[in-house]
């Protein structure tokens, strides 16, 4: 551990233990603030800061609110005779929305292992020859399409090395060479928000519409969602088509099909992938939970040894558990009072739907372009809570999506920290489109969005 996170992790230790021996309990109306309801404030700066620093480990930081939830707060509430199952905080690690990923994180494993995925890819580009706007388009379209059922990240990576070759093919200072690298992470950050599996926020704000008995199928999400999608990826591509003009030509596009043997474990990948997608659409019919259709493909893939232990161990597991330790503090924001407390100080009073939604969707933004937005959404879901079940629906789908619509910095997403590291980009090049399209994002989710979002009965 290098110096500064050994000083951050020093910092939040010492906040813990002033807290514990309450030493802020002056700071608050004792009469107020309900004594769990500090402890559960301090569970959250200690989150926030260890989360933003990434002094520890994203994972370990979630362990440790599990952890902190268990002993001190659950202690506390006892105190104060509030009654809390351990469960209320432990089930978050393995509830329908982690086993929902836990699918996704498997299907991807295959598909990545008998390159399915990159045959997807390379058919996709042979038929984007013609001009130079036409392959950016395609190269869009198969990340965004990937983007929606596989990791971000993971497809980002894919795609960028299939399309490095060719911007090495153009001339030096041809503006197409920031188009083609720009349209991979953009088109990954956007496709994510087509299905509850793009991204976690996405699954982590129908995990709390759940537990409002308000949550979308998986088939109803991709209805309100891929169209807002294809309106930002069209208008990522046409700002990219305009900003980068070079060379009209297209370069030379060596993406010949794969010798991909038939196999057995070949198709019934390509098998599974297909019903698990069929399983998510239509949960409304069979009446399965996405989760429960996750689990499809963990047992048939895993049983009949097309995917092997090892594959298991290379499974994104901190992505789960960071996803449950989010869960678990918003499950002691809630029982500890502190959701009511804050929400009860913000500045809404009389605000209509459109205006917190703003302010929401500008926070998530601004926090997400600095820190994990699995982590942005986990801070920010639970307080959005505390709003009411009335109007909490579409502020929670906005924050969701404004968290995965931060694109303006290197750091702010995985794909935009890949494609920076090819070498191709400075920070300028995503600084001006990645700030162009968050800021038209955020107008549409917080417009169009909301009035289609009632049109097809999402909230």
């Amino acid at each position: 551990m290098n110096r500064q996170r050994a000083i951050t992790v020093a910092l939040v230790a010492l906040l813990g233990l002033v807290a514990a021996l309450g030493v802020f309990d002056p700071l608050f109306d004792a009469g107020d603030v309900p004594a769990p309801a500090r402890v559960a404030l301090i569970i959250l700066t200690m989150a926030a800061a260890l989360w933003i620093t990434e002094a520890l480990p994203l994972f370990v930081t979630s362990l440790l609110i599990l952890l902190l939830c268990l002993t001190w707060l659950r202690a506390s509430l006892l105190a104060h005779d509030v009654v809390v199952a351990r469960e209320r905080f432990t089930a978050p690690f393995f509830s329908d929305v982690i086993l929902l990923f836990l699918g996704g994180f498997v299907l991807a494993a295959g598909l990545r292992k008998y390159q399915l995925d990159e045959q997807m890819a390379r058919w996709v580009m042979r038929r984007s020859h013609g001009s130079v706007p036409r392959l950016i388009a395609g190269i869009m379209a198969i990340t965004a399409v990937l983007s929606m059922w596989l990791s971000n990240t993971a497809t980002a990576a894919m795609m960028l090395s299939l399309c490095l070759p060719i911007v090495s093919n153009l001339r030096e200072g041809d503006p197409h060479r920031q188009a083609i690298v720009l349209a991979v992470p953009f088109a990954a950050n956007i496709g994510g928000l087509g299905t509850p599996i793009g991204s976690p926020p996405n699954a982590i704000a129908i995990e709390y519409l759940r537990n409002l008995d308000a949550a979308p199928s998986f088939a109803r999400w991709m209805l309100a969602n891929v169209p807002l999608a294809a309106v930002l990826l069209a208008i990522a591509w046409l700002l990219l088509t305009r900003m980068y003009r070079g060379d009209p030509t297209p370069p030379t596009l060596d993406a010949a099909p794969l010798s991909l043997a038939p196999t057995p474990a070949r198709r019934l990948t390509l098998a599974v992938t297909l019903l698990t997608a069929l399983g998510w659409l239509t949960t409304g019919f069979h009446g399965l939970s996405a989760g429960t259709v996750g689990l499809v493909p963990v047992v048939v893939l895993f049983g009949v040894g097309a995917l092997s232990a090892r594959d298991l161990r290379r499974l994104s597991w901190d992505v789960l558990l960071m996803m449950g330790g989010g869960l678990c503090l918003g499950a002691a924001i809630a029982v500890s009072g502190l959701a009511d407390w804050l929400v009860a100080r913000l500045p809404l009073e009389g605000a209509s739907t459109y205006a917190v939604v703003l302010v929401f969707g500008v926070t998530a933004c601004a926090m997400s372009s600095v820190m994990s937005n699995t982590a942005t959404a986990n801070l920010l879901m639970p307080i959005v809570i505390g709003l009411g079940a009335a109007s909490v629906s579409p502020i929670l789908l906005a924050v969701a999506l404004a968290c995965s619509l931060a694109m303006a910095l290197p750091i702010s997403t995985p794909p935009n920290a890949i494609a920076f590291s090819s070498g191709t980009l400075q920070a300028r090049d995503l600084i001006v489109p990645g700030v162009t399209l968050t800021v038209i994002g955020l107008l549409l989710v917080g417009t169009v969005g909301l009035a289609w979002w009632r049109f097809v009965g999402l909230i």
